[in-house]
């Protein structure tokens, strides 16, 4: 969290939360380092965002800590990890880990409402559900966009990304840095 400390306002009691909610995260996802480690990367663009777009920091980044965590619970309970599974299987996780941490009623809804919406675009209308949308993405991208061409990535970027702040990371990140 050092790299956007100085430029979103967090305190110090803040701070600890949101390492008591990625130990949580850690801690539910156990040995599934891929699931922790995309959490992490989802967590460290939402940061990189946040200075550009007005969002609560904390619900932001709690939302990105917790947004796949119903993964499990999809693939144990429906044997797939599709997104509508994850939806539906992770705010009651995210919600009963938060209520743990003791956070507010609101904010427990506010996080289970980006938790459980996470694959369906404009499904809220949140800033905080746009960085989580767009971060997430980001990750995401690295996967599938290295095989397109860049016509097909800037058509893919312009449909997909919903902040300007996202998009121009994409840019830089799929066009640019990838003609060199």
């Amino acid at each position: 969290m050092q790299m956007f400390d100085l430029l979103v306002n967090i305190s110090p009691k803040q701070k600890v939360f949101l390492s008591a909610v990625r130990a949580a995260m850690e801690q539910c996802f156990g040995a599934d380092q891929r699931r922790i480690d995309h959490a992490l990367q989802v967590s460290r663009y939402a940061g990189k965002l946040l200075p550009y777009i007005e969002a609560d920091p904390v619900l932001t980044l709690t939302s990105a800590y917790l947004h796949d965590i119903g993964i499990h619970e999809a693939e144990r309970k429906h044997g797939s990890n599709a997104g509508n599974w994850q939806e539906l299987e992770g705010p009651p996780i995210a919600s009963a880990i938060l209520a743990e941490l003791g956070a507010e009623c609101r904010f427990i809804e506010l996080v289970a409402e980006i938790v459980g919406n996470h694959h369906t675009s404009c499904a809220v209308d949140s800033a905080e559900f746009r960085i989580i949308w767009d971060a997430d993405a980001l990750v995401n991208f690295a996967e599938v966009l290295p095989a397109k061409s860049a016509e097909q990535v800037e058509a893919l970027l312009r449909r997909h990304m919903v902040t300007e702040a996202g998009f121009q990371i994409a840019r830089k990140l799929f066009l640019e840095e990838g003609k060199s």
